[in-house]
């Protein structure tokens, strides 16, 4: 897995650098980030890539530190991103290198649905939330309309084996691997694209 996304992140324009959602996932995220904040907040962004979530909230007054399984992406990012902590570490090998419920805030945009256990990456951001924090999720949806529409037009494209995208989410399975980890989930949004074909779900959850 980790030469995998040493490749990944190694390659000229990785598809993460170019995300026209990125944009929208910021927006949804500060939103609900100023609906719930009370004095200085630590965040940490899980599977951080090149660190451009983590360089933005710094700007925006959140003290952000990204853990990254790629040494390629980690090293780009403390350059790109000077005075900003990026750990090297697998979101599926617990425990993380990160002090147990300090953080206010976890992310992870993107990333559940490259994991082969992706309860790992939840159940990491558990521990290191403090009670009551919040974790943010976002993955690519898949709901009823959206796909009898794979099925029928790009079902070959979409679900190929060689891709890499290696896990499928529907809102309630999502959902339910959140809170068998002890988050109770609080907002689900969907964004991108058209209504019943949304591109990405973003699910809001507490750690209880």
């Amino acid at each position: 897995m980790k030469a995998y996304y040493e490749r990944y992140w190694s390659r000229d324009a990785p598809p993460p650098i170019a995300d026209p959602l990125a944009a929208t996932r910021l927006e949804i995220l500060w939103s609900l980030i100023n609906a719930t904040r009370s004095g200085s907040l630590a965040l940490l962004d899980c599977g951080s890539g090149h660190g451009n979530l983590v360089g933005e909230l710094r700007n925006r007054g959140i003290d952000a530190v990204g853990i990254e399984i790629s040494e390629a992406a980690v090293a780009y990012a403390r350059a790109t991103h000077p005075g900003a902590t990026f750990l090297c570490h697998s979101l599926e090998e617990r425990p993380w290198p990160v002090q147990q419920r300090s953080f206010d805030y976890a992310t992870s945009f993107e990333v559940i649905e490259h994991l082969l256990r992706p309860a790992e990456l939840v159940a990491g951001a558990f521990e290191a939330l403090k009670p009551g924090g919040y974790l943010a999720i976002t993955t690519p949806y898949h709901g009823t309309v959206k796909n009898l529409a794979l099925a029928l037009a790009n079902f070959e494209r979409h679900f190929d084996v060689r891709g890499d995208h290696i896990r499928f989410f529907t809102d309630r399975s999502l959902r339910d691997m959140v809170e068998e980890a002890g988050f109770v989930v609080e907002k689900t949004v969907h964004f991108g694209r058209l209504p019943l074909l949304w591109a990405g779900v973003f699910v809001w959850a507490r750690k209880r």
